[in-house]
């Protein structure tokens, strides 16, 4: 019989629909117009023309989503080394964060971000990161203008989570007692992976919503990704235009030149670090129902 069941499911999960497949559409127009026309990189034949063969139809439109499909893969996997980790890098994990959100206060908790941050970026010669830490702070080098306002104002919510502190009290002691043995949770152990391993085998019913969480995550991630990835493309033709005067991206004959490139940018900017934001709030969501699943939850 669950032999049976397992027939009737999807070859495909949520996760594979909206990030992977979601995620390799959405970059399809953002290819074209920063990478594919203005560099005049020509399209394979098969792709544009269309056969009167049915089965040369097929195999095109099976090529057509397993490209898509595989792009989807490929921004899943540079967002999450170019967006989630610079995150962990510069921010500490959302686990870490939930733990601090616990003992700082609303009028404290902006200036508690920044000591975080502060942290962080110290402990990056210490680990041996420098090279990558590096990187990952030169990609995310056109939205700088925001997280300098951002950092200045203080209107982030990465120090805020919905767990009354009575729930964690608890969830903290069901975890020394059920799922690592006289282990203890604190921000300097690592102590959330096995939490969230014992929620998905021991407490199903918390995994739905977990799930939509997760999947709400990876999309986010990978569209900040490729706003953020653009917005290089767009600095890149400014750049040639002022040097070159040659500029790629004019949609008429007004937009063109570095003003446009500027609102282009900003435009782009502005996105990815809204994506940023969705982000890290749909991952504190999916760390925050492990949790609370932990605390209220029965076995």
């Amino acid at each position: 019989m669950e032999a049976l069941k397992n027939l009737g499911r999807p070859p495909f999960a949520n996760y594979d629909l909206v990030v992977y497949f979601g995620g390799g559409l959405f970059a399809l127009p953002f290819l074209y117009r920063y990478l594919i026309h203005p560099l005049g990189i020509p399209m394979p034949t098969f792709v544009i023309n269309q056969s009167p063969q049915i089965t040369l139809e097929v195999v095109r439109g099976l090529t057509i989503l397993v490209a898509v499909y595989i792009l989807g893969h490929l921004l899943a996997f540079l967002s999450s080394q170019l967006i989630e980790k610079s995150v962990d890098r510069f921010l500490g994990k959302m686990s870490t964060a939930i733990i601090i959100s616990m003992k700082t206060t609303k009028a404290r908790r902006n200036e508690d971000l920044k000591d975080m941050f502060g942290r962080r970026v110290k402990r990056i010669k210490r680990d041996n990161s420098r090279f990558t830490a590096s990187v990952r702070a030169l990609f995310h080098l056109p939205n700088i203008i925001h997280y300098i306002f951002v950092y200045r104002i203080g209107i982030f919510g990465y120090l805020d989570t919905r767990i009354p502190p009575e729930a964690f009290e608890m969830a903290k002691k069901r975890y020394s007692r059920e799922v690592v043995l006289g282990s203890s949770v604190r921000s300097d152990t690592r102590w959330y992976k096995s939490l969230e391993y014992f929620v998905i085998n021991r407490i199903p019913s918390a995994v739905p919503r977990m799930y939509n969480y997760l999947v709400m995550a990876g999309l986010f991630r990978s569209l900040s990704f490729i706003f953020l990835f653009s917005s290089w493309f767009v600095i890149v033709y400014s750049v040639a235009f002022w040097l070159f005067g040659t500029w790629p991206l004019g949609l008429t004959e007004n937009g063109i030149g570095p003003g446009a490139g500027f609102l282009e940018w900003m435009s782009l900017s502005s996105l990815s670090v809204f994506s940023l934001v969705a982000y890290i709030k749909f991952q504190r969501r999916y760390a925050e129902e492990a949790i609370m699943a932990l605390a209220f939850s029965k076995l």
